[in-house]
């Protein structure tokens, strides 16, 4: 008995074949525009400060939440400002009595200077010794008139030093807003309790001027980075559906997880900036697009890897497409698409 076994050579015509058959190049639709992947990002404003206790001891608050906006060189607490009034008092005081001491030495020293020119005046009292039997002569004189300018000096400059030091102390435990922008404390202040008594570098607060906020995005693949920047965006949802789109900034270089990393940065408008202050420090997911000022034909990846039968006859998208359309160009590798050149004209 005789089996008759099944073709199974797949027919030319099938539209199994027709799926792996090359298409032109001008076949695929035309864009400017393209998507290049997701991202995991993050929101950050244009400075962030993070605050420390100055010292041990008691730190009064002069605000009674813990976010809130603050204008520039607004007094938003002060550290120890009992101690400090304290110090002031205990300083003051000391330099009185420094000024006393110093005053009543001058005034011997313009006395014992008196006595001498008026010796040297008169001929006949001349060689009249003065105390310690120190011969009266015009050296005397002239030290005891350096000594004169130099104890005015320490008058004119007593408590200067310190008075320099406290006011930097008083700086240091004063905290003033840098610039416009937005206060965080971290302790629980409320109009019912605003001192709290903390350790020297405890952090008590953040300060950030939200005035401009930009989104930081990782970028490790080299054919993004190889993307002239000025042609990339970045957009993200909000749950509430808005759609916020983010214009390329910058780029930074910092050390994520002990190796430096490529940071892209993107800036949004003042009025979208606004709404977009309570995500800062949110992790966002974001889409990255590209927008050229040619246009160029996106080609599903798919289609390029089953035109080539299958995904491993190739070691890179830009190789299939010097397989597929030799006269081309691979502009951008996206999440699904390829953003490939308008085929040059032969020569």
């Amino acid at each position: 008995m005789i089996v008759a076994g099944c073709d199974h050579r797949t027919d030319p015509e099938s539209p199994a074949a027709e799926a792996t058959r090359p298409r032109s190049l001008a076949e695929f639709p035309v864009a400017r525009r393209m998507l290049l992947g997701e991202f995991q990002a993050q929101l950050k404003p244009l400075i962030s400060i993070p605050v420390t206790a100055p010292a041990d001891g008691d730190i009064l608050f002069h605000v009674t939440d813990t976010r809130t906006t603050r204008p520039k060189d607004s007094l938003w607490a002060e550290a120890g400002p009992e101690q400090i009034a304290g110090e002031e008092r205990a300083l003051e005081l000391n330099r009185l009595n420094e000024e006393l001491r110093l005053r009543e030495e001058l005034q011997h020293i313009e006395r014992e200077l008196g006595r001498v020119e008026y010796i040297l005046s008169d001929p006949a009292l001349r060689n009249m010794p003065v105390a310690d039997q120190i011969p009266v002569s015009t050296n005397l004189v002239q030290q005891l008139r350096s000594e004169r300018q130099l104890l005015r000096e320490q008058v004119d400059a007593c408590g200067v030093v310190e008075q320099l030091a406290f006011e930097q102390k008083v700086l240091r435990s004063r905290l003033k807003m840098p610039f416009d922008g937005e206060l965080l404390i971290y302790l629980p202040v409320t109009p019912d309790r605003t001192v709290f008594r903390v350790a020297a570098n405890t952090p008590i607060g953040m300060m950030r001027d939200v005035s401009e906020l930009y989104l930081h995005i990782v970028i490790r693949d080299p054919q993004i980075v190889g993307i002239p920047p000025e042609q990339l965006t970045i957009e993200f949802a909000r749950d509430s559906g808005a759609v916020y789109t983010g214009r390329f900034h910058d780029t930074q270089i910092a050390e994520l997880q002990n190796q430096d990393v490529l940071i892209y940065r993107f800036g949004f408008e003042p009025d979208e900036a606004a709404g977009l202050v309570p995500l800062i420090g949110a992790n966002l997911t974001c889409k990255l697009w590209v927008e050229s000022d040619q246009t160029f034909h996106t080609v599903p990846k798919i289609e390029v890897a089953q035109m080539l039968d299958g995904k491993d006859a190739f070691s890179g998208w830009r190789e299939a497409v010097e397989q597929l359309w030799p006269a081309a160009e691979l502009l951008y590798s996206g999440r699904s698409h390829l953003g490939i050149g308008q085929a040059r004209a032969d020569p």
